[in-house]
């Protein structure tokens, strides 16, 4: 088994040279849309991806959120909702120094995962009415050559209310931020798997928020 320190180690140079990556998806029509990026996202051009969907939403919705949740703050009193882990390598609520790890992080090393599926899970008890924005700040790390593919997913139950496999290209470390447009329902269910034979390396979960979208207000 490698050390664990040199394994986080290995990972905080590969973030000294990162890329980013932006998925914006509809839950209502199944599409998904990624945009590779030479530099950090802004709420503007969140807005402006979102655009492409069919979308308009103005741009402060992105720091105005009824749940965020984070490794230091899994769990959220009123409105009531939690964050979970399941095979993580390490999880850490100060973080180590690292970009985007102000409010810790979960990583999955999936060389020493076995065959154990990896998972992100948040349950949402209390969700806004009507259309909201679902966002989820991620990192992850290729196997040589292989595209990483993570697989989120929304549900009620038995019933799937959306279902999408982000896809990430290149060999370095790429900061991925997920936004997906839905209609959440009390006590939805929020999912990322990290699994084998997906491509990935490594991946590290930082952060995940919800907020209502309304449509912008026009003169």
């Amino acid at each position: 088994m490698a050390d664990k320190i040199s394994i986080l180690r290995k990972m905080a140079e590969l973030q000294e040279r990162p890329g980013w990556v932006h998925h914006v998806a509809d839950a209502a029509t199944g599409k998904l849309l990624t945009t590779q990026l030479p530099q950090q996202l802004a709420p503007l051009s969140r807005a402006v991806r979102l655009s492409q969907l069919g979308h308009q939403l103005d741009p402060s919705i992105f720091g105005a959120w009824t749940y965020r949740l984070t490794t230091r703050h899994p769990y959220q009193a009123s409105p009531l909702g939690f964050l979970r882990f399941a095979w993580a390598y390490d999880v850490h609520a100060l973080g180590q120094g690292g970009p985007a790890e102000e409010e810790g992080y979960a990583f999955w090393w999936l060389p020493e995962q076995g065959q154990k599926v990896g998972e992100m899970d948040a349950v949402l008890f209390e969700p806004p009415q009507g259309r909201s924005v679902l966002s989820m700040y991620l990192a992850t790390n290729n196997e040589p050559g292989q595209v990483g593919r993570i697989r989120i997913e929304v549900v009620k139950g038995t019933h799937v209310i959306a279902s999408f496999q982000l896809a990430a290209h290149g060999d370095g470390w790429l900061f991925n931020t997920f936004d997906l447009v839905f209609v959440p329902v009390p006590g939805n269910w929020i999912q990322m798997f990290v699994q084998p034979g997906s491509g990935l390396q490594g991946v590290y979960f930082y952060s995940l928020t919800l907020g209502a979208a309304p449509p912008v207000k026009t003169v």
